[in-house]
């Protein structure tokens, strides 16, 4: 019985393959073509009682994955922006930092900032300024957060071009 199951699997997962539909894809539409046929057949007060049940349990699934999300882009994050020396990058006399096109922090050397954001990426632009106040470069960068809450931000290792700018934040 086991093998005659399992060969059922196996030609039903190469035949949702050559339509390009994934496993879980599949299992999504078997359920819905259920409740289709679960609604069809409500006249019986099984398939009653059966499809209540299944409509909760869509709406319950439905709901939590609503809280999920709405958690993920509603989440505050605190984002440290640091003009230290770290490695052999040297911090900056002058830069200018502004988040989501925002208010710009001013950061001398050896300073630090915090700014906070709502979501889960933001835009980030540094511009590094010489001793007459003339920006030397400009470096715009689009940072994904996902579920971290707090980072710092290394300026110096950022316009340095090294893929290793976030670090951990301070407690």
């Amino acid at each position: 019985m086991s093998a005659i199951f399992n060969e059922y699997c196996e030609i039903l997962t190469e035949f949702l393959a050559q339509w390009g539909i994934s496993l879980e894809l599949g299992l999504l539409i078997a359920a819905l073509i259920l409740w289709l046929l679960l609604y069809i057949g409500r006249g019986l007060a099984f398939f009653r009682f059966l499809m209540r049940w299944y409509q909760r349990l869509i709406i319950l699934a439905g709901l939590i994955a609503l809280g999920f999300w709405l958690f993920y882009i509603g989440r505050e994050h605190k984002i440290y922006l640091d003009n230290k020396a770290m490695n052999d990058y040297k911090p900056f006399e002058q830069v200018n930092v502004s988040i989501n096109g925002g208010t710009s922090a001013e950061l001398m050397a050896r300073d630090r900032d915090l700014r906070k954001v709502v979501g889960p990426e933001f835009e980030l632009k540094a511009e590094v300024l010489d001793d007459n106040g003339e920006i030397v470069s400009t470096v715009t960068k689009t940072i994904n957060l996902g579920f971290s809450k707090d980072i710092m931000i290394n300026l110096p290792v950022l316009v340095g071009g090294s893929g290793d700018f976030i670090v951990p934040a301070p407690r």
